[in-house]
């Protein structure tokens, strides 16, 4: 494995760990070397190893066994975890739907011009961490453009329904653009519904916000086999 880059390091760590794992030099049942070496090899911290290796391990993709170590995992038992990710995904985009849709028609009325620098500010933070591929600063900035949008709304009950979704939108976001079968890309609605509030033109931001509501729901509904 080579040295991985500055920034979104537990991101990074994943994604070396995971691809020795699909190339086959780590098959099922193989045991991992321990923290210390991979830390080394890597260049980053210990810590930062154990934070990838346990997010791996919720995933199902490795295995802790106290006092014997890491293991790749079976991957029947990882698959099943997946499947059990994107049913839990679709649920959150199901909830999500009424909220954000009637959450960017009314920020596209109501906003204020501090909404929308906090608005413009997220969507360009989105777009670093897409860009640069870190998976974790990305699913943040993302949260931090919805909260934004809702926000806009100068509705608090809108604003605690969705700080009541929020961890699920967080981690939904992370699975969905970590899963290995998601290829969704839209980065273009979300910069139309981020214009269409600046403009404030309420139907171009429910649009936008349907869109990428629907593509979203679209993948996952193809990856489960869902009609």
């Amino acid at each position: 494995m080579r040295p991985v880059r500055r920034g979104g390091l537990v991101d990074q760590v994943i994604d070396a760990l995971t691809a020795s794992i699909r190339s086959g030099a780590w098959p099922p049942g193989h045991r991992l070397p321990a923290v210390t070496e991979l830390a080394v090899e890597l260049d980053v911290g210990r810590s930062t190893v154990r934070e990838a290796v346990q997010a791996l391990a919720h995933r199902g993709v490795l295995e802790v066994a106290q006092g014997r170590g890491t293991f790749v995992g079976d991957p029947g038992a990882g698959a099943w975890h997946l499947r059990l990710q994107r049913s839990e995904a679709l649920d959150v985009y199901e909830a999500r739907r009424g909220l954000e849709i009637e959450a960017a028609r009314l920020a596209a009325l109501r906003r204020t011009d501090d909404d929308l620098a906090a608005i413009e500010a997220a969507v360009a933070d989105r777009r670093a961490a897409r860009t640069c591929g870190a998976v974790g600063e990305w699913a943040a900035a993302d949260l931090a453009l919805h909260r934004a949008v809702v926000a806009a709304t100068q509705n608090p009950v809108l604003v605690r329904l969705f700080d009541a979704l929020a961890d699920g939108v967080h981690a939904t976001f992370h699975h969905q653009s970590a899963d290995p079968g998601s290829g969704v890309d839209t980065a273009d609605d979300h910069d139309a519904l981020v214009d269409a509030i600046a403009r404030r033109d309420p139907e171009r931001a429910a649009a936008a916000t349907r869109a990428y509501l629907d593509a979203c729901e679209a993948e996952l509904r193809t990856l489960l086999g869902a009609r």
